[in-house]
């Protein structure tokens, strides 16, 4: 007994019925009784009714249908109040329009709530129960069967209701009709059920009577107004008329139709005969139309009989399922689906702009979808874009082609912008632009600026978002550091460790660029240092003009003229100022260096710009704001530059006010209490890379922080991230245990061996020939999955494979070892297939173990590593490569077991790290098992290879392989 939602139809007025909805108590029998309240999105959360996308469809269908909205719609322009609708009704100019829009919004209503089965009653009241004037669905539409008798007289014509074999007298039943539209939907006493074909005013004369008479004087006038639209879709039986048939299928209407409670569309084909239509599924096997000759026409009203073509209709829905549409009901859905409403639409008209001629060549007519009362566009479209760089800036271009109309990239522009789905075409239609478009070019349109011509221009700091859409050779700013030439200068005292000396070479190629820096090492990993070398490496190369040469001649030009001094402004808290003068003292003793605080700090700007290092306060650079601006700094360097989060602080708009040609930002915590940190700190370093705050707030900001936006992050994340380092101690920590690597090549079982030769034999034509279309890559790279798969064990490409694996034997052997030992030992998987395998044998023999993949809870993760790390008898954890290789600490493992290589050797490398990591002593041995002479081994030997040759394979972030061809010839050499 639990409340549910029950609709209801109540009479506003003779002839007319509205929706409403109750939560009603239901009884033990799940029935239905008491009305409790009347049902809204605000009045469900109390009673514990979850607000499904169909309750809350259907109850914006209610409201919209409430005498008061109904009224708001029809409101005339200049009225100052809306007309009561009971007045609206009985006024002949408004009637019409105000019952179009009533009958066609329950048209849909009882459409869904039949087809979804919803529970629905006729004129509920408190005082009955609900269960008592409960509505059921008719199985199926009623047939209207129309019966035409010529006499002397006129005409004596007849209405009833059945289906194909039978027919009754409306006046015999309870008939209600409920809408007067076409399909009507009458009750017939407690039953539902839709008519297509007549409309409900149809009815009204036969509820008291069982025929009509037609005068011969108006036997045209009442054919044409009242019956000839109907006729088609009922039985007819005509007595005294000529009758005339065909059976000539002329083509086929393929409409499109939107399925509303899904956000999708349908195809759905229409026959067409002369003077008839039939839908796929529909049963009638005939229609009956009437010849109604004009007024002043001698000839008399016929009769035309038209019966389907059942085999030409089954050709065109060959047709349809040749091109691969699901048949559903008497509607078709594309074969792919979509996630947003939009691409639904976008990949309609798509598809029947691909396959148009397909169907105009066999019988269609296809007609163009509508949306939001505009014409779609059915042509393929084309889009180029290309870029050059251009000092500063990259030149961006390119040519959008739909059908036969071309126009430049730079027109489209807006339209990614504003996020505008469709783009106008000059015949008046309408292209849905492809969302493949908006994920790809969305946020480049976002940064581009106005340019000459078709151009538009990027500032160069943004070349990532042009890097991601970009497939031309473009030359891209050089900033990593192993591709970042560079020794340490003479002048540098001090040894670097290979991760400080990584550190400058990302500074030194940010200097080369132009680009600021902000370098958010832990503290204690030496950013001091760091910085000082690249200012010396600054110093040694020469770099032009030094600072506050434009200013008049002084005493202190001979100086500058001779030396060249280098012009950095270190901006930083007062309590650092004595260490950074300490450490340029002690690394690099030959930087010319001056603290700018205190009383009697210089009041001379040149004076100032003599030197090579000014350090100064943020408080008295805010002070000496006027002097300090004098100078245009060659480098301008925050230290613990959180000071300058809050974007409205007097300090942090006097900082980000100064002119430098490179700045640099150092904190541990760039980022403190939200995003609106990173803004700030991206605007000090790189102006305008993420636009003006309340711009940077609209599209990224809020949708992060509080839609959590993953594609907003990721938007914002690429824009920033080759502008910050960040190092944590533990990343770059001298102090770990020793690590022992091995690869363990284990030789597969001859049925094994058989099965992978036949594959590899198979398909090793078809994947080169797949990899050298960029659109059927990803299936050459499925065909090596398979491959790889075979390698571990056949049972992972076929379930019923009942042999052996040489992996899966060999593993267990060195697992014995291991555990015999008394040795704990991760076991990291690509496949979870895989490693349920060695569950299973687990299982059968009592041996305890840890579990952790993709799908294991939170709750149960935190509970497995905490077993696998206490309990001595849990000596095994299972777990995929992605699920298990960063964020977990597994110290207690002695052994790491890499059952299958991945192809990215630095997602091995971090499950490694799993056990080998700060908090251990004991060694840690990682164990690669290779099946031999397989494309695992050959995986091997391309990263060697590659890495000999001073390329990257695998980028850091890539969960697939970047291949070329010759790489690809290699793995299955």
């Amino acid at each position: 007994m639990h409340p549910i939602v029950v609709f209801n139809l109540y009479p506003f007025q003779d002839n007319l019925h509205l929706p409403s909805a109750n939560i009603v108590q239901t009884d033990q029998d799940n029935l239905p009784t008491h009305l409790l309240q009347r049902a809204t999105l605000a009045t469900l959360p109390p009673y514990g009714i979850a607000v499904t996308p169909t309750l809350e469809r259907l109850l914006g269908l209610i409201d919209l249908l409430t005498p008061k909205n109904i009224e708001a719609k029809h409101k005339p322009p200049k009225a100052k109040a809306p007309t009561p609708l009971a007045q609206l009704l009985a006024d002949a100019t408004t009637k019409i329009a105000v019952e179009a829009y009533i009958f066609r919004h329950l048209d849909t209503f009882l459409g869904d709530i039949t087809r979804m089965g919803l529970p629905i009653t006729l004129d509920a009241e408190k005082k009955t129960l609900a269960k008592d004037v409960l509505l059921t669905f008719g199985k199926d539409p009623l047939l209207p069967h129309l019966s035409f008798k010529k006499t002397a007289e006129g005409i004596e014509y007849r209405l009833r209701l059945g289906n194909e074999d039978t027919a009754w007298n409306i006046r015999e039943y309870d008939v209600l009709p409920l809408t007067n539209t076409d399909p009507a939907w009458v009750a017939v006493g407690h039953a539902l059920f839709r008519v297509p074909g007549i409309n409900g005013k149809m009815v009204n004369p036969f509820l008291k009577k069982d025929s009509v008479q037609i005068p011969l004087s108006q036997e045209r006038t009442y054919f044409r107004k009242f019956i000839a639209k109907s006729v088609g879709r009922g039985r007819v039986e005509a007595e005294g008329f000529q009758v005339s048939q065909t059976s000539t299928l002329r083509q086929t209407r393929l409409e499109a139709v939107e399925h509303l409670l899904e956000k999708r569309w349908q195809l759905k084909p229409i026959f067409e005969y002369e003077g008839a239509e039939f839908y796929v599924g529909e049963k009638r096997d005939r229609a009956t139309t009437l010849g109604i000759p004009p007024d002043d026409s001698p000839a008399e009203i016929s009769v035309h009989l038209v019966c389907r073509d059942k085999p030409s209709e089954q050709a065109r829905i060959q047709t349809l399922l040749d091109l691969q549409l699901e048949p559903q009901g008497n509607t078709f859905d594309l074969p792919a689906t979509p996630s947003t409403p939009h691409e639904a639409l976008q990949m309609l008209a798509e598809w029947l702009a691909r396959h148009r001629n397909t169907l105009e060549n066999n019988g269609f007519r296809v007609i163009a979808p509508e949306w939001e009362g505009k014409t779609l566009a059915l042509c393929l479209g084309v889009l180029e874009v290309r870029s050059e760089a251009a000092g500063d800036w990259f030149d961006v271009r390119g040519h959008l082609e739909i059908g036969q109309y071309r126009f430049p990239f730079r027109a489209l522009v807006p339209y990614l912008r504003r996020g505008e789905r469709l783009f106008p075409l000059p015949d008046g239609t309408w292209f849905p632009i492809p969302e493949v478009w908006f994920t790809r070019y969305a946020d480049l349109a976002q940064a581009l600026q106005d340019g000459l011509g078709e151009a538009m221009r990027l500032p160069k700091a943004l070349y990532t978002v042009l890097q991601a859409e970009s497939s031309d050779h473009v030359d891209f700013p050089v900033i990593d550091p192993d591709q970042i030439e560079f020794e340490p200068p003479s002048g540098l005292q001090a040894t670097l460790r290979p991760y400080q000396l990584r550190g400058i070479k990302w500074l030194v190629g940010h200097y080369r660029e132009g680009f600021g820096a902000c370098l958010a090492d832990d503290m204690g990993l030496g950013k001091t240092l760091q910085t000082i070398a690249l200012l010396l490496h600054a110093k040694a190369e020469g770099a032009g003009s030094a600072p506050g040469s434009g200013l008049q001649l002084d005493l202190f030009a001979p100086y500058r003229d001779t030396l060249q001094p280098l012009g950095a402004l270190i901006i930083l808290p007062a309590s650092l100022v004595f260490n950074w003068e300490k450490e340029i003292k002690k690394f690099a003793p030959v930087l010319y260096t001056y603290a700018h605080l205190g009383p009697r700090r210089l009041k001379d700007a040149r004076a100032m710009a003599a030197h090579d290092v000014v350090l100064t306060t943020y408080h008295t650079a805010r002070q000496d704001l006027a002097l300090l601006e004098k100078n245009e700094w060659r480098f301008i360097i925050l230290d613990e530059s959180q000071q300058i989060k809050n974007r409205e602080s007097e300090v942090s708009k006097v900082v980000r006010s100064l002119q430098g040609r490179h700045k640099i930002s150092l904190s541990g915590t760039p980022i403190e209490n939200s995003l609106a940190d990173l803004w700030t700190q991206m605007e000090f370093i790189n102006p305008n890379i993420l636009g003006s705050f309340p711009a940077f707030k609209t599209q990224f900001l809020d949708p992060i922080q509080k839609n959590n936006d993953e594609k907003a992050k990721a938007r914002l994340f690429s824009r920033v991230r080759p502008f910050f380092l960040r190092r944590t101690k533990e990343e770059v920590a001298p102090d770990l245990p020793p690590l022992t690597e091995q690869v363990f090549f284990t030789e597969m079982a001859p049925e094994q061996r058989k099965r992978y030769d036949q594959l590899k034999s198979a398909v090793r034509n078809e994947i080169l020939s797949l990899f050298d279309d960029p659109k059927t890559r990803l299936q050459a790279l499925q065909a090596l999955t398979r491959l790889r798969q075979l390698a571990n064990h056949p049972r992972l490409a076929d379930s019923g494979y009942g042999g052996d694996s040489g992996k899966f034997d060999d593993v267990l052997a060195q697992w014995e070892t291991v555990r015999r030992a008394g040795h704990k030992a991760l076991f990291f998987s690509s496949f979870e297939q895989h490693l349920q395998l060695f569950k299973s044998v687990f299982d059968r023999e009592g041996m305890p173990y840890a579990w952790l993949t993709g799908d294991t809870p939170t709750p149960e993760r935190a509970r497995a590593v905490e077993r696998f790390q206490q309990d001595s008898s849990t000596q095994a954890f299972f777990m995929t490569v992605k699920a298990g290789g960063v964020g977990l600490n597994l110290t207690a493992a002695d052994y790491v077991f890499l059952l299958d290589p991945w192809w990215n050797p630095a997602v091995e490398d971090q499950a490694i790290a799993r056990a080998h990591r700060i908090g251990r002593e004991r060694p840690v041995t990682a164990l690669r098992f290779i099946s031999r002479d397989s494309i695992e081994e050959k995986i091997l030997e391309l990263q060697a290879r590659k890495r000999a040759l001073g390329k990257e394979l695998f980028a850091a972030n890539q969960e697939t392989p970047v291949l070329d061809r010759e790489d690809l010839e290699a793995l299955l050499g």
